[in-house]
């Protein structure tokens, strides 16, 4: 399984990191933006999403999850 690390940072400092994290797909990655954009309420957060080999494949605000990236009966 492909492995994930994500990174939300307010300004330069790094609020939130998880490493290593194994999902089934890169469609996977958004399940578990949602649940760090409900959990981190830092102004101007942003969200990165770097894959294994270190490049960035999601750098967005965590406004933009909350708001914009919504699942059927799934409040962000």
């Amino acid at each position: 399984m492909p492995r994930y690390t994500f990174e939300v940072s307010s300004g330069p400092v790094a609020v939130t990191r998880l490493t290593d994290v194994e999902l089934a797909d890169r469609n996977a990655v958004w399940d578990r933006a949602v649940d760090l954009a409900r959990t981190t309420r830092e102004p101007g957060a942003r969200l990165i999403v770097r894959d294994e080999a270190g490049e960035a494949i999601v750098s967005i605000g965590l406004w933009t999850v909350r708001n914009l990236v919504r699942k059927p009966g799934r409040a962000a």
